[in-house]
């Protein structure tokens, strides 16, 4: 049985470590308040609290990183200093990954590193980030490349939504959307799931992923379909398009063959 660990168990980290059980692995999952390491448990995730502020602090951290995978996930927090903090963080985590037995890391990462250059981009495009967050994930990324003690597969994921996460929500609470013609990159909370699954079933090893719908529907679209299912006034629109990308994943089929679940955003409304 292979064991997985996921840095990181919350709105994505948490369905992913039932999922995976789900599917014959062992899973160790780490939190950050002692309040969910009881809800980790029931959910028979073995259950670490693992802080990093930024150097990682915890009971039997040297366990929780002897496991054939480690799943990172672990989002740049908002504070000012997002870029040093941020890499200090992973930093510690990669320093504890040399110690032990794991060869194989998971980062999940963000479209948010191409920058919006009223382009399309793919894995082979090079990243422009216009926010701190995306920089200080461009620096990661290219912080792990470097390791050969260990592989290490990023996948950059657009949008998330899913469960409770429902990007239209928030927008439809406004009189007037902006920008109406802007494409969205989305993707459902199941589609990642599926493809970190796919990711560690077949193996794939030192390789950059975008994981993002097929199909981009604008904000008039997305908002005006989801207005209608949700039965909600619909929103007025203001016509144009700010900075923006559209983001194209090559690997999903080529070399992951995965099919998804929701290709068009608006089909998991």
């Amino acid at each position: 049985m292979k064991t997985i660990s996921i840095l990181g168990c919350g709105w994505l980290g948490l369905p992913l470590a039932e999922n995976l059980i789900q599917n014959g692995y062992f899973v160790k999952g780490s939190t950050i308040t002692d309040l969910k390491l009881s809800l980790l448990k029931e959910k028979l995730i073995e259950p670490y609290k693992i802080l990093l502020n930024p150097a990682l602090i915890g009971d039997n951290v040297e366990k929780f990183f002897d496991c054939d995978t480690l799943v990172i996930n672990i989002p740049p927090l908002r504070r000012d200093d997002i870029v040093e903090f941020h890499f200090l963080q992973i930093e510690s985590i990669i320093k504890q990954v040399e110690k032990s037995n794991c060869h194989k890391v998971i980062f999940i990462s963000s479209t948010s590193v191409y920058g919006n250059k009223n382009n399309e981009v793919d894995e082979d495009s090079k990243t422009f980030p216009d926010t701190l967050s995306g920089e200080a994930l461009v620096i990661v990324e290219n912080y792990l490349r470097t390791y050969k003690t260990f592989d290490t597969t990023i996948i950059r994921f657009a949008g998330l939504f899913g469960q409770d996460r429902n990007p239209a929500k928030y927008a439809l609470s406004r009189n007037v959307i902006e920008f109406a013609d802007t494409p969205l990159n989305l993707i459902h909370l199941d589609d990642c799931i599926g493809i970190i699954k796919t990711v560690i079933e077949k193996n794939i090893s030192n390789e950059m992923i975008n994981g993002v719908c097929e199909y981009h529907p604008t904000r008039r679209e997305f908002y005006s379909i989801t207005a209608e299912k949700l039965s909600l006034p619909k929103p007025l629109f203001r016509d144009g398009k700010e900075p923006h990308k559209i983001v194209k994943s090559k690997k999903i089929n080529s070399l992951l063959n995965y099919q998804f679940k929701f290709p068009n955003p608006l089909d998991a409304i």
